[in-house]
């Protein structure tokens, strides 16, 4: 039994059907415009909608929609609405294509429902030069849909019906407007367009047809029309009220509006929209002279956004996000910010996994470092160690020498893998004064941090270190340190001592004790890799005295040392 609609209007069951399947529609229609056809989340929202039909017909079969602007009505009751979006909302879609009802009938979803998805896809994508929605429809002739549209500067509607009873032939409402073209005039069914289609061509030769030039020029000024962001003028628009009325109470007001805005762009990921805003502000409150209350608050708008709380769910969000933020969009915001939004997201960069959002967070967060960098090195000595490391990287990347103090305290600390990060930052530096602070690491406590030295001091030639290197050479305990800290130490000193420190690694390498003994043979080998570094005239015999050694590991040693020579 079919239910009408003076049934069910008053029924809130029924509107709370068809409201969760026409929010299921738009769902799985933005799913189709971002998923391609083998993605599960475009299948799992298709299957929603089918649900959600199904649901439908048990309250109004068939369904009929009134199509408005923005929303769309069932039984003089608002059961979908979309204003935000805008151009953007189904409604839109198909009102601005002169499509004024839909009647669905059972069955659409699972004879005409991903025909009709594909082909609001297709009329959202099209070119002005493209067909309407409405021939799209035409051609598609979906049997379980009708609709009625008005034709573009038409005096009432024409109702069409799509997949009535005689396929391919529209029927009319008899208290319709006739047609223009008298009946005996028209041709046969199924020759030439169908009744009541108005043809461009049919008015090519009216004297007041435009020329192809004047046609061009308009669909060049439409899709500038279209293409332009109206948002931004109406933000330049109160910007002016700001700047130029001298009421206070006005401008207090139009403020209040930015503040929504700004909240709006940022709900929407709009933000190329909120650096806009902020920077805007920022010039008006240069500008703005007449009342306190107004430069305060044009002042407070990127004080707010900085805020700790604020960032942390801005970066939640983009991290949560499907889409990877562009980094140069979030550069023209996070430049925008105050320096009090550094420690939220170096604390995020300290802990986030990798991800295009974290890569493109750090390289805006890169940007705002690079104009606040006392506020960068104040973080360095920060007590939470997911804070320090994220400002670390920011360090790493900007190689500024502002950022050697707090580094250097860094390698008193207590953490032997942040004072290993603290070198690889102050080698990327590489000023004299972040070099220093990496000498005097050589004397560490920890062999990760001395070995990180060596290589630092070895890479960046810092020839200030060799009196340490010498030093750390004789020292007893490297008699006992591990193979690989030998190999930095010497290594390093290899390639700066040149020939004045051949006689000391000559020693090592080739001299006996008291009683005859030599050097341990890793320490040995150690000194003929420095020499061979060396490469000088005094090395290479330094190496061939040793050529003919006992120790076997000495003497590959040697031997790869003077290969590398050859």
């Amino acid at each position: 039994m079919t239910t009408t609609g003076h049934e069910v209007a008053a029924s809130p069951q029924a509107v709370a059907a068809i409201e969760d399947a026409l929010r299921a529609f738009a769902k799985a229609l933005r799913a189709v415009q971002l998923y391609l056809p083998n993605n599960p989340t475009r299948a799992a929202a298709i299957d929603k909608v089918r649900t959600a039909f199904g649901e439908v017909w048990h309250v109004a079969n068939p369904l009929e929609i009134q199509i408005k602007e923005a929303a769309f009505v069932w039984e003089g009751t608002t059961v979908y609405r979309d204003a935000e979006r805008g151009t953007d909302g189904l409604p839109w879609l198909l009102y601005r294509d002169g499509l004024r009802s839909l009647v669905v009938h059972s069955g659409f979803e699972t004879a005409d429902l991903d025909a009709l998805l594909a082909i609001l896809h297709k009329a959202r994508a099209a070119s002005a030069d493209d067909d309407d929605l409405v021939t799209r429809l035409w051609v598609a002739d979906l049997a379980t849909l009708e609709y009625r549209h008005v034709e573009h500067a038409a005096a009432g509607d024409l109702p069409v019906v799509s997949g009535a009873d005689r396929p391919g032939m529209a029927v009319f409402d008899p208290a319709s407007a006739p047609l223009a073209v008298p009946f005996a005039e028209s041709p046969p069914p199924g020759e030439g367009p169908p009744p009541g289609i108005v043809r461009v061509e049919d008015f090519e030769s009216t004297l007041h047809f435009l020329d192809t030039r004047e046609a061009a020029y308009l669909q060049e000024e439409l899709k500038r029309e279209y293409a332009d962001d109206h948002r931004k003028l109406v933000l330049a628009s109160l910007f002016d009220v700001i700047e130029g009325q001298s009421a206070p109470d006005a401008q207090l007001e139009a403020l209040r509006i930015v503040d929504h805005l700004l909240i709006e762009f940022l709900t929407h990921g709009e933000y190329e929209l909120v650096a806009l805003t902020l920077r805007e502000a920022s010039t008006a409150s240069r500008r703005v002279t007449a009342d306190d209350r107004v430069t305060t608050a044009l002042r407070d708008l990127p004080a707010r956004l900085s805020e700790p709380s604020v960032m942390a769910q801005l970066l939640q969000a983009l991290d949560e996000s499907a889409r990877a933020p562009v980094a140069s969009l979030l550069e023209g915001l996070f430049v925008e910010l105050r320096p009090t939004a550094l420690e939220p997201l170096v604390s995020w960069l300290g802990s986030a996994t990798a991800s295009p959002a974290r890569a493109s967070i750090e390289r805006a967060s890169a940007r705002l470092a690079s104009a606040h960098t006392m506020e960068l090195a104040h973080l360095l000595e920060h007590d939470n160690d997911v804070v320090v490391r994220g400002a670390l990287r920011l360090a790493a990347q900007l190689a500024t020498p502002a950022a050697v103090p707090g580094l250097s305290r860094l390698l008193r600390g207590r953490d032997p893998k942040l004072r290993v990060e603290a070198l690889t930052v102050l080698g990327e530096i590489a000023s004299p004064a972040a070099l220093q602070a990496v000498e005097r690491a050589i004397d560490d406590s920890d062999r990760d941090v001395r070995v990180a030295a060596f290589r630092v001091i070895g890479a960046k030639a810092h020839a200030g270190a060799l009196p340490r290197l010498l030093d750390a050479m004789r020292r007893k305990e490297m008699r006992g340190a591990d193979l690989s800290e030998k190999m930095a130490l010497f290594e390093a000193f290899g390639s700066m001592c040149g020939d004045a420190g051949v006689p000391e690694l000559d020693r090592l390498l080739n001299a006996r004790g008291l009683l005859g003994a030599r050097e341990p043979a890793e320490l040995r080998a150690c000194a003929a890799r420095a020499l061979g570094i060396v490469a000088s005239t005094a090395a290479v015999a330094a190496l061939q005295r040793a050529a003919d050694t006992k120790d076997v590991v000495v003497r590959s040693a040697v031997a790869r040392a003077m290969r590398g020579n050859a």
